[in-house]
C-alpha cells in the first residue's frame, strides 16, 4: 500500500511530541547534536563534526588552515516508545486518546535519550573534576574557572543530582541576581545564569558512579546522533502493508523518527508508535567538568 506524507493521522500529534522532547528535556538543546531524516543502520558508525575556532594571524601569511575534530558515533541503540489502545478504552471515551498521548511520550522519549548522555559522565571519558561535599556559588565558580583555563567555548551548562540543586537554591549568592525584577527560584525552582552557565537543570537518575554529584560542560563536550530505521516497504515494496508509516521531523531540531499506526480488527485495538535509532559519544572530553562530593 502505497504511503505518503501526512497520511499518518496521528502525524502531527506524533511531531508534537518530538517537538515536546526537547522542551520537557531541554538538557538536550544544550549538546552537539547530528539529527538526520535519513535511514541508519543499527550499530552503524557515523561521523559528527566539532568545529574549531580559528587563530588570528598577521597578514598576509596568517591564516590557519581550519582544523575540525570528527567523533565517530556508534548507533548502537534501537528504541520505540507509543501505546496500544484496547478496544475497551477506544469505545469507552469521546477524548482524542492520542493527544492526550503526546506529552508522555515526549517525556519518556527524552529521558531515554539524557539517561544515555549521562551514562558517559565518568572518570574515564572526563578526567577532570571538581571535589566539593557542600556546594554552593562558591562551587559552580571554580567548576566555571577550570573550563575557561581549558579554553572550553561556548554556553556552559550543567546537571545536578536534587541534593546538589537544592543546596543551590539555598545559597542566598544564587538568589541575589533575582531581587531586581528578574525570575524568582523562591517562586519557579529555576536557576538559569548563574556564574556564567546558562543552564543548571536538576537531574534525579544522575549515576552515582565516582561519587558523581553532577556535570558540567559546553556543546562539544558531549554528541548524539540520530537516524531513522528502515521502512521495510523499503526493502519489499509490493509486499501488503500492514500499517502505515512515514518519517516525520521536529522543524525546531531536526529530530526525526519512523512513525507509525495501525489497527488489529480482531481485537478493534489501535497502536501509535516511533522508533528511531541513536547513539551517543563524548566529544571534545577537556569541555566536560564532573562534581563530586569525595
Amino acid at each position: 500500500m502505497a504511503n505518503t506524507l501526512g497520511t499518518l493521522s496521528s502525524s502531527l500529534i506524533l511531531q508534537e511530541a518530538l517537538a515536546l522532547t526537547f522542551t520537557q528535556r531541554p538538557e538536550l538543546r544544550m549538546i552537539s547534536r547530528d539529527l538526520q531524516p535519513a535511514n541508519g543502520k543499527l550499530n552503524q558508525t557515523v561521523i559528527s563534526r566539532l568545529h574549531s575556532v580559528p587563530a588570528v594571524g598577521d597578514f598576509p601569511n596568517g591564516i590557519a588552515n581550519k582544523v575540525d575534530t570528527d567523533v565517530p558515533v556508534t548507533l548502537n541503540r534501537f528504541k520505540q516508545v507509543g501505546y496500544e489502545f484496547t478496544a475497551t478504552e477506544l469505545n469507552s471515551t469521546d477524548r482524542n486518546l492520542v493527544r492526550e498521548a503526546a506529552q508522555p511520550l515526549a517525556v519518556a522519549l527524552g529521558t531515554s535519550i539524557v539517561d544515555s548522555v549521562a551514562a558517559l559522565y565518568t572518570s574515564g571519558n572526563y578526567s577532570n573534576a571538581t571535589t566539593d561535599a557542600t556546594p554552593g556559588y562558591d562551587t559552580l565558580v571554580a567548576v566555571r574557572k577550570a573550563l575557561v583555563s581549558r579554553g572550553a567555548q561556548g554556553p556552559r551548562w550543567g546537571v545536578v543530582n536534587p541534593d546538589v540543586y537544592a543546596a543551590l537554591l539555598n545559597d542566598p549568592l544564587c538568589n541575589r541576581q533575582y531581587k531586581d525584577m528578574g525570575p524568582d527560584p523562591i517562586q519557579d525552582g529555576l536557576l538559569p545564569n548563574i556564574a556564567g552557565f546558562t543552564y543548571l537543570f536538576e537531574y534525579p537518575a544522575l549515576p552515582t558512579t565516582g561519587n558523581l554529584t553532577g556535570f558540567f560542560g559546553t556543546a562539544d563536550s558531549v554528541v548524539l546522533a540520530t537516524r531513522v530505521p528502515t521502512d521495510p516497504r523499503e526493502v519489499l515494496p509490493m509486499a501488503p502493508a500492514t500499517a502505515n508509516a512515514e518519517v516525520i521531523t521536529d522543524p525546531a531540531t531536526g529530530f526525526s523518527v519512523l512513525a507509525v499506526e495501525k489497527v488489529d480488527y480482531d481485537t478493534l485495538s489501535a497502536k501509535v508508535y516511533m522508533a528511531w535509532i541513536y547513539g551517543v559519544a563524548v566529544g571534545n572530553a577537556v569541555a566536560g567538568q564532573r562534581l563530586i562530593s569525595a
